[in-house]
């Protein structure tokens, strides 16, 4: 009995405290951010001003610039005080936004989000 409070109070101050590291890569895309977007009005200035500079830029043959912009959060699973670290228990969010411009204004856009364990 006196081995399974241990165990048990052992999980309990690990629980206690437990923190979220969490690390980033790119510029961060919000749903606000991509409704602001309006096709034949935006223009390529208004979305660096908004996104900085694309992850890529694809020409295409036929005149169209596809601006590409990715972000990456990671969150980790820490404890007593970043000692010991749960990969296992990792998240991570990517966000992908493709813009499509012709003549320098937006032509057309696709945004997603995704969520991975």
């Amino acid at each position: 009995m006196k081995r399974y409070f241990a165990i048990l109070s052992i999980l309990t101050i690990l629980a206690a405290c437990t923190t979220i590291k969490a690390t980033s890569e790119g510029y961060k895309i919000t749903k606000e951010q991509v409704e602001e977007i309006k096709p034949g009005v935006t223009t390529k200035d208004n979305i660096i001003d908004a996104f900085g500079n694309p992850t890529n830029v694809e020409q295409k043959e036929d005149g169209t610039e596809v601006l590409t912009y990715t972000y990456k959060e990671k969150k980790t699973p820490t404890y007593l005080k970043g000692l010991i670290i749960n990969e296992r228990g990792s998240t991570t969010t990517t966000a992908t936004l493709e813009i499509v411009m012709k003549d320098g204004t937006v032509l057309s856009y696709n945004f997603k989000k995704q969520e991975k364990e």
